[in-house]
């Protein structure tokens, strides 16, 4: 092969890739549970950080194969882990002790929005057994801008017992 061909093929080559990459990073900023999992990390940090109980800037979310896969472990100061319930188990078992979790829930309708709910439970490991205790929530609502062609984040309300 000749330099010139070498050349067009590696160029071509480098412009796909790029291109590629972009894709994937609006696709990826497009989805609505990656938009809805941060939003709902940084107002429960913003309402209950100083609590102390849960750092939202370091989170274990769920693993579910529907609507976390493929989803970005970090956005900002954000960083979560996705597991399965078997790497759960593994980790209470090496911590000792509870810890926190997000659980993801499939997206409904609510009147002209969207809603996701993430759910945090307290994971513990007694008796052969995955024991999930319901701390708080998120709701991430969500409508269309039809100006804007995409949804946007409507409001983000929080809760729990």
């Amino acid at each position: 092969m000749t330099k010139r061909p070498l050349l067009i093929l590696l160029v071509v080559a480098f412009l796909a890739s790029s291109t590629t990459a972009q894709t994937t990073k609006r696709l990826t900023e497009a989805n609505l549970y990656y938009r809805a999992l941060f939003a709902s990390l940084d107002k429960m940090d913003r309402e209950w950080g100083s609590q102390g109980h849960t750092d939202y800037h370091n989170m274990i979310v769920q693993k579910n194969r529907s609507l976390t896969e493929g989803l970005p472990s970090q956005l900002g100061g954000y960083r979560v882990e996705y597991l399965e319930p078997q790497e759960l188990i593994d980790r209470y078992k090496k911590l000792r002790k509870e810890f926190a979790i997000l659980v993801a829930y499939p997206m409904v309708n609510e009147g002209e929005r969207l809603e996701i709910t993430f759910n945090v439970y307290w994971i513990s490991y007694k008796k052969s057994s995955l024991n999930y205790g319901l701390s708080d929530w998120s709701k991430v609502y969500f409508r269309y801008e039809c100006d804007k062609r995409e949804y946007v984040v409507d409001e983000v309300t929080l809760g729990g017992i």
